[in-house]
């Protein structure tokens, strides 16, 4: 009579484990390079969008006040690219920006810019056009119209890229 006992696997043996633990440590390995470059990505995008809406909320403040304005009672030169812009409001106060070129801040407040608007621009600079709308001045009793120019720079691999917004706005009145 032979004997037919069956043997019967409980378990795994090394070489199956030594196999997986391979294959679970490749797979976890590059979900995370695929995590961290997502995060990267990210927080460079956040970055991004944090220094376009600086320059596009300077505009957006200068623009606004600007087109409230009754005249302009000094404004830089159009190819400063630290300018600065102060009008004359309709209630009496003189309002003023600024861009401190090296924190690359830009203040504002009444009759001396002492609060922050906004970090991270580069440059802004101001022009100021008869009321043609065409010929630029500097002379303050004759600009109907102000062109204001802000730059913000976007950290890139390959360096700085420049993004440049500008806006135009006419006196309230003339």
């Amino acid at each position: 009579m032979k004997n037919s006992r069956k043997t019967t696997r409980i378990g795994f043996t090394l070489l199956e484990l030594i196999v997986s633990t391979a294959m679970l440590a490749a797979l976890t390995t590059s979900c995370m390079v695929i995590v961290r470059t997502s995060h990267t990505a990210w927080h460079r995008h956040e970055d991004d969008h944090a220094l376009r809406r600086s320059g596009l909320a300077v505009l957006e403040h200068i623009v606004r006040q600007t087109r409230q304005a009754t005249a302009v009672s000094a404004i830089s030169l159009a190819a400063d690219n630290s300018g600065s812009l102060s009008i004359l409001d309709i209630n009496g106060n003189i309002l003023v920006w600024e861009h401190d070129a090296s924190t690359k801040e830009v203040l504002y407040g009444i009759t001396t810019a002492t609060n922050v608007l906004a970090t991270g621009v580069q440059e802004l600079s101001f022009t100021g056009f008869k009321v043609d709308g065409t010929t630029a001045t500097t002379q303050t009793d004759i600009i109907h119209l102000v062109q204001c120019t802000a730059k913000v720079n976007l950290t890139r691999p390959a360096g700085p890229q420049a993004v440049v917004t500008s806006s135009r706005a006419w006196l309230r009145a003339w």
